[in-house]
């Protein structure tokens, strides 16, 4: 008897692990309403010297829309709400050297800003916010400059849509009114 409730309660818990992590969504809400959410094309602030970086950052946006907003991704000309991104920096940094003084390791930065407009009213839905990350990388491999600066405007991406969806900040510029 014993061994059948074991075999159910584990059952169970199977069950109900698999239903929870299947389409686990953040949720976040949507202001004013809005029904929708369109990504409008990254910008590139004019002391940026580093081209290609806006559709990638388009890209992320769009990425982190689709994982931690609980709004349908649409085109902007159909869109309630719009976020509109620019990448205000990109460099790169000196790295870590060998004992023969050749660069091993070295890194890159971005930082970005992005705004949420509401279509319906013309109007921004609280205050622009900005992110920005390092991200490091190995030279043994050409290819992990490009990995580093997906990463890195990966994190910028999730951390501008987080701050703008974020249902505390909508509450805490309508205060500030």
């Amino acid at each position: 008897m014993k061994r059948r409730s074991w075999h159910s309660s584990s059952t169970a818990c199977l069950a109900l692990f698999v239903c929870c992590a299947c389409g686990w969504h953040a949720g976040l809400g949507a202001p004013g309403g809005a029904r929708s959410v369109g990504i409008e094309a990254a910008q590139r602030d004019g002391k940026v010297l580093e081209r290609g970086l806006e559709p990638e950052l388009t890209d992320a946006l769009s990425e982190a829309v689709v994982d931690w907003v609980d709004l349908p991704l649409v085109r902007v000309s159909q869109a309630d709400l719009v976020v509109r991104g620019t990448v205000l920096e990109y460099r790169r940094r000196g790295g870590v050297r060998n004992t023969d003084n050749e660069l091993v390791e070295t890194a890159v930065f971005v930082r970005a800003s992005a705004e949420l407009f509401d279509r319906r009213t013309g109007k921004a839905v609280g205050a622009p916010v900005q992110a920005q990350e390092w991200s490091a990388f190995g030279l043994d491999d050409p290819g992990n400059e490009e990995d580093a600066r997906a990463r890195a405007l990966r994190h910028v991406a999730v951390s501008l849509i987080l701050d703008l969806f974020e249902p505390r900040a909508e509450k805490t510029v309508e205060s500030a009114r």
